[in-house]
């Protein structure tokens, strides 16, 4: 995957967020993988130095796989129907291997691509269609940015030329690894600081 030659901040305020507001969201939570922690740990090691970045703590490492929607739109009645519909669905699924080796530079982040991408976009199309039938009415968020089939290291904090983060990252020696992920956890996010933080409502297993 091809490296971006520019960098922007990525502190601004998506449509609709606001200080203190929190959302509703599907991801998957990777902070127990012992390989990719490893794994991202080499990397945040050889940016520690590195100017116009914000490293991501560890136990916030995670794949955004779908907004539901801001939590003062769409009522806790919700949830119970979120997860009936979602339960059939990710039945189906298989536990997720992802496989994680090179970063790269993303307009606004240092990340990690989880391999095969087509894996998490055919859960994401089954979240969605799960999503859509439980809030009805409710407009479904849009689809993640190409960014959310990543797991982010740092966050850009600057304007500017990639070239010193393309540098760092392909002198960087790490070892390639795999994550075993085995269910999708329905959160409620929030925004306020440098990278997303939530709360874990509910867990669906993939699989079962």
């Amino acid at each position: 995957m091809p490296h971006a030659d520019q960098v922007r901040n990525h502190a601004r305020w998506r449509p609709g967020w606001r200080a203190g507001r929190t959302g509703y969201a599907w991801l998957l939570p990777l902070a127990d993988q012992p390989g990719l922690r490893k794994l991202v740990n080499d990397y945040q090691y050889a940016l520690r130095d590195l100017p116009g970045f914000d490293l991501v703590p560890l136990e916030w490492m995670h794949i955004l796989v779908q907004e539901i929607g801001f939590t003062d739109e769409i009522g806790e009645d919700r949830i119970e129907a979120l997860l009936a519909a979602a339960r059939p669905r990710l039945a189906s699924v298989l536990p997720l291997t992802l496989a994680f080796h090179h970063a790269v530079v993303l307009p606004e982040s240092l990340s990690l691509p989880a391999e095969p991408q087509s894996t998490v976009l055919e859960l994401r199309a089954a979240v969605r269609e799960a999503t859509a039938e439980a809030i009805g009415e409710t407009p479904l968020p849009a689809e993640p940015e190409d960014v959310d089939k990543h797991v982010s290291l740092a966050h850009s904090t600057t304007d500017g030329p990639a070239i010193f983060a393309i540098a760092t990252l392909s002198a960087t020696a790490v070892e390639p690894t795999t994550a075993k992920v085995p269910s999708l956890s329905l959160v409620k996010l929030n925004r306020d600081h440098s990278c997303s933080e939530w709360e874990t409502i509910a867990e669906v297993p993939l699989g079962a």
